[in-house]
């Protein structure tokens, strides 16, 4: 395949988080497209200042294909807590307040906050949400949006080893957490999972093949 095919079929992910890269690969392998962190472009994160899964997901996805002319894909997720009026939602990601450090430092001390805002806390439910966009070009006027939900509870104590974030917290019918689902079946069921299914169609029908090869042709318009 010429280096053009390879690159006609590229869609550069708004993060650079590895657990969702990987997780999000394996799910558009289906549509035979190549998924590539924006941090390989030595791209740093959009700022997210907005209040909505929604809106920060899209300003994700243009800040990524702005800056790498790709077609690109984002996703916004957090968990949802109702006792905590659906916190840390949008700021699930940096819920604590935490010296820059390794991710794994940061879920550790976000996981610590959620126990000890939980504590003596009876109502323990919560879900993951995840809404995902895809755009052609940053300027796109027509993004493709999915949401996905799974619900669960907070549990007591971490358990599992799997996964990434508040995974280990989270208990699914049945007592076990996210993080002791091997990836197979969290793909199946996660709520980034269930937002994938949902956008796989819409991109092989309001895309197309034919639009999808020719992403790279150069004729998109600039981004406001």
């Amino acid at each position: 395949m010429s280096d053009e095919a390879t690159s006609a079929r590229q869609i550069v992910l708004a993060s650079g988080n590895p657990g969702k890269l990987a997780e999000l690969s394996t799910l558009l392998s289906p549509l035979g497209r190549h998924l590539r962190a924006q941090s390989e472009f030595h791209l740093g994160e959009a700022e997210e200042p907005h209040p909505t899964f929604i809106e920060n997901a899209l300003a994700k996805a243009r800040h990524a294909s702005f800056h790498t002319g790709l077609p690109a894909l984002a996703d916004d997720s957090g968990l949802c807590v109702d006792a905590l009026g659906g916190l840390p939602g949008v700021r699930s990601a940096r819920f604590a307040p935490s010296v820059d450090g390794p991710r794994t430092q940061q879920d550790a001390d976000n996981n610590a906050l959620l126990l000890q805002r939980l504590d003596g806390v009876s109502n323990r439910a919560g879900r993951f949400v995840c809404v995902l966009v895809a755009l052609r070009h940053a300027a796109d006027p027509e993004p493709l949006i999915a949401q996905g939900e799974l619900t669960g509870q907070i549990g007591m104590t971490l358990q599992g080893q799997g996964g990434f974030g508040y995974d280990p917290l989270f208990l699914l019918p049945g007592g076990r957490t996210l993080a002791q689902c091997d990836a197979q079946e969290k793909n199946r069921i996660s709520h980034r999972g269930q937002a994938m299914r949902a956008l796989i169609p819409l991109l092989q029908n309001a895309w197309g093949r034919a639009a999808l090869d020719s992403l790279r042709s150069g004729q998109h318009p600039p981004a406001p």
